[in-house]
């Protein structure tokens, strides 16, 4: 990649602007954000008595984005310190800052005049080569550029992002008319790589490929809502997870986006497309237009389709707006035959199928819905993107579903359901007949792993472009590389001499199937490989053990069979830390429990991002015991601290507990880090593990480190037979703490019998102070502890209510 980016500019501080200049910093970029000078002095200021020529005036814009950012919720940096990265200024005197910038983003206001003068300033101060990019979704870029510079036009472009940047993996790309292809090609390799996103290419249409898809769904389902006379609620359950939808659906994603912002996109569409066929669908409905003239915009007025209330006891509930009465009531569940079978129904191919097939009103909604965006998407090609690959991604990296609109289509059958809607007077669209015409009858299909889509432009299938930075599982084993399986996991070979031992449980739970699977590869990767990588493409990582088969075992009072089982973990992953081969973990999403532990026990972490790790088994009454507490231990001070001789032995002159404090604390509060980077200062990462912005690429980039470990001579680690520990003592202090802790009300009675058993373990049980343990001596009293309380009820309490409710019980 010959594009260098090591400085980005960022021109607007509203809410885009500001998450956009932090997630640059979030990935090491430094970054100036610049806004315009107020026009007249905020009252803010003029209460502090601060001047006109003060920098708190004139910076007021940035700054107040700046400190948004560094509150949002959810945070808008992987870690408070990225915001060091973020300088601030205005338009007026700091211009020339963007001088020396590699990137200039424009994120002003959607007016073209402004956006023009705009960035006719930035040609004249720009250095010869720099990217300048809009995230416009309104205005042509060509429009915009037109009157610039050659240089210029040959490095100006569109990308667009969703909000929140950090979190929403789309990012469109849209060419300008005299865009250098090779400078598109360099920002999207760094998109994928530096940024950790998902690149489409879009055309120069109003709102491009996601919200042109997206808000014609939304708005077709505002004009369907009141043809069948459906209420919000009804219609948020038929279009939520039943269908691969996320959670918030329909009208509860419009009150997280807000009500004005999604006409105004709509409104976008209805001016700039004049010859869309299904214009008059981008005009609000009247009630839509109540709501706009009463406030109710949706979370940011904290009344939309939905708002948060108290009954007359005080509890909170959610209302819901009646759009015919325009007052809010309490919500009905919907009561759809099709809708509970859809629910029952197997995998997301079988209950969109069992919608989509039905017969009751739900069914119709479902039919009329899905086959009016099904056609609208596929009218859209070449209009807003060339192929079905770029409009599926699109809608799955830029609202969340599952599946994207052609990928929805194979699902339901072409040929059937194309039956069905012309039998319902709808016109599939020319393409999509010759393609069934021609004996085609999906828009995806696989030949030897390998998945490839229907061409439009050719009349054939090509293959789905994918990296070689990217490594997919699935394919790997449908080309016959799976080396060993069982009903929890699974190892495949990588190749060069690499396997990758891949979790497929229900959300990656460990189970004994899975802990036998990790054991056997231990084996067969020592007689066979070079190394091993941990990973998966699920949900979760991993997200911790099993409590079920825990909690009917505690209740049988069946200690001996708990016990066996910790041990069986304990061996299975001290097997794996000494395991003369390097083992890399890959996580990412969340790697909790016994999947923290997996990574604590590790050589090494390549993970992405977002990758949220933490030992939470307090949360359930227990403590980590397959070695996670004695890892915990051992990375805050036999890895922290300054230690002496080959040894690694630590001085005794070294006071332990500010670093053994440091451990308790991460187990005791059941500490999640926000983000790897967050891990990795909570101590659960190692500082040496790798970050790798785009979780799609950290499999192979796993690999690969395997490879460079054994290319520079890979030697495992040591056992640890003198571990300093601070004994009975000690224990004495973290109990104190904990006692106090209850007595200010931030402990319950339980949270100190667990945290007790926690402080018991780090401070190695009952010895003498500057006593040196073994791991195994740890690993024993691990569980002992996790023994004991299992056979308390109240920790069996906690893991009941965290299977029924999916949260933690204060007991």
């Amino acid at each position: 990649m010959s594009l260098e980016i090591k400085k980005v500019g960022v021109i607007g501080a509203g809410v885009m602007g500001a998450t956009i200049a932090a997630h640059m910093a979030s990935v090491g970029l430094p970054t100036v954000l610049l806004d315009i000078v107020p026009f007249k002095m905020p009252d803010e200021l003029a209460k502090k008595g601060v001047k006109e020529d003060s920098k708190a005036f004139r910076n007021f814009f940035a700054a107040k984005g700046l400190e948004g950012v560094k509150k949002s919720k959810p945070a808008s940096f992987y870690t408070p310190d990225d915001a060091e990265l973020v300088s601030i200024g205005n338009l007026e005197d700091d211009f020339d800052k963007l001088a020396d910038c590699d990137w200039i983003v424009e994120v002003v206001v959607e007016l073209l005049n402004i956006k023009k003068d705009l960035l006719s300033r930035i040609d004249k101060v720009r250095k010869p080569g720099a990217i300048v990019t809009t995230n416009t979704s309104g205005i042509s870029v060509a429009a915009m550029s037109a009157h610039l510079s050659e240089d210029f036009q040959k490095h100006f472009f569109g990308t667009h992002y969703f909000n929140p940047p950090r979190y929403m993996k789309l990012f469109e790309i849209i060419p300008g008319p005299k865009t250098d292809q090779a400078v598109l090609d360099d920002m999207a390799k760094f998109a994928e790589e530096k940024l950790g996103k998902g690149v489409v290419w879009a055309k120069d249409t109003p709102n491009f490929i996601a919200n042109r898809v997206g808000i014609f769904a939304g708005n077709y389902i505002n004009k369907l809502i009141d043809e069948m006379d459906l209420t919000f609620e009804e219609v948020d359950a038929l279009t939520g997870p039943v269908i691969g939808h996320p959670k918030m659906a329909s009208y509860k994603l419009s009150d997280l986006v807000g009500l004005d912002t999604s006409v105004h996109v709509a409104d976008n569409v209805y001016e700039g497309a004049p010859n869309d066929e299904r214009r008059e669908i981008f005009t609000a409905p009247a009630w839509i237009k109540k709501m706009l003239e009463m406030g109710l915009l949706g979370n940011k007025t904290k009344a939309g389709f939905y708002k948060k209330a108290k009954d007359a006891n005080g509890k909170k509930v959610t209302l819901v707006l009646d759009r015919k009465t325009m007052e809010y009531r309490e919500p009905i569940k919907p009561q759809f035959e099709s809708l509970d079978a859809a629910k029952k129904a197997g995998g997301l191919t079988e209950k969109m199928k069992t919608l989509y097939y039905g017969t009751d009103k739900a069914a119709e909604f479902n039919f009329k819905s899905q086959s009016e965006i099904l056609l609208y998407a596929a009218n859209r090609i070449p209009e807003i993107a060339d192929d079905v690959v770029n409009i599926d991604n699109a809608m799955k990296w830029g609202f969340n579903w599952k599946l994207g609109p052609f990928e929805t289509w194979d699902a339901l059958g072409v040929e059937e359901s194309a039956a069905k809607m012309k039998q319902a007077g709808y016109k599939i669209p020319a393409w999509v007949e010759e393609m069934l015409a021609g004996g085609n009858k999906t828009f995806y299909k696989k030949e030897i792993g390998k998945l490839l889509y229907y061409d439009l432009a050719s009349k054939s299938y090509q293959d789905v472009p994918v990296s070689a930075d990217i490594i997919l599982l699935p394919s790997l084993k449908e080309r016959n590389k799976v080396v060993a399986s069982n009903s929890e996991a699974t190892l495949i070979d990588l190749g060069d001499g690499v396997a990758c031992l891949e979790f497929h449980s229900k959300m990656n739970a460990l189970g004994d199937d899975m802990v036998s699977m990790i054991g056997q590869a231990c084996d067969i990767v020592m007689e066979k490989f070079d190394g091993m990588v941990i990973a998966n493409h699920g949900n979760a990582f991993s997200a911790g053990a099993n409590i079920f088969f825990v909690l009917v075992g505690a209740m049988e009072k069946k200690f001996d069979q708990i016990e066996q089982g910790v041990k069986t973990l304990q061996d299975t992953l001290m097997k794996m830390k000494y395991l003369p081969k390097p083992v890399v973990a890959a996580p990412h999403a969340m790697a909790l429990g016994g999947g923290c532990e997996i990574c604590l026990h590790s050589d090494k972490v390549v993970g992405a991002a977002e990758t949220y790790a933490g030992l939470v088994e307090v949360g359930v009454g227990l403590l980590p015991a397959g070695g996670g507490t004695k890892e915990l231990l051992i990375r805050n001070t036999h890895e922290r601290v300054f230690t002496v001789g080959k040894g690694g032995l630590v001085s005794k002159e070294i006071w332990l507990l500010p670093f053994v404090a440091r451990a308790f604390q991460n187990i005791a509060t059941a500490k999640v880090g926000t983000s790897f980077r967050d891990v990795q200062k909570a101590g659960i990462f190692r500082d040496s593990d790798v970050m790798v912005p785009n979780a799609d690429y950290r499999i192979k980039k796993a690999k690969d480190m395997v490879l460079a470990m054994n290319l520079v001579g890979y030697e495992p680690p040591k056992p640890l037979n003198k571990i300093r520990v601070m004994g009975r003592d000690a224990l004495a202090v973290f109990k104190y703490g904990l006692y106090n802790m209850n007595k200010s009300g931030y402990a319950t009675p339980y949270d100190v019998v667990v945290g007790t058993e926690v402080a018991r373990v780090l401070t190695g049980g009952d010895v003498l102070a500057d006593t040196f343990v073994s791991e195994q001596h740890l690993l024993d009293l691990e569980r002992e502890s996790f023994v004991r309380l299992c056979g308390n009820k109240q920790t069996q309490d906690r893991m009941e209510h965290m299977l029924k409710t999916g949260k933690p019980l204060r007991n």
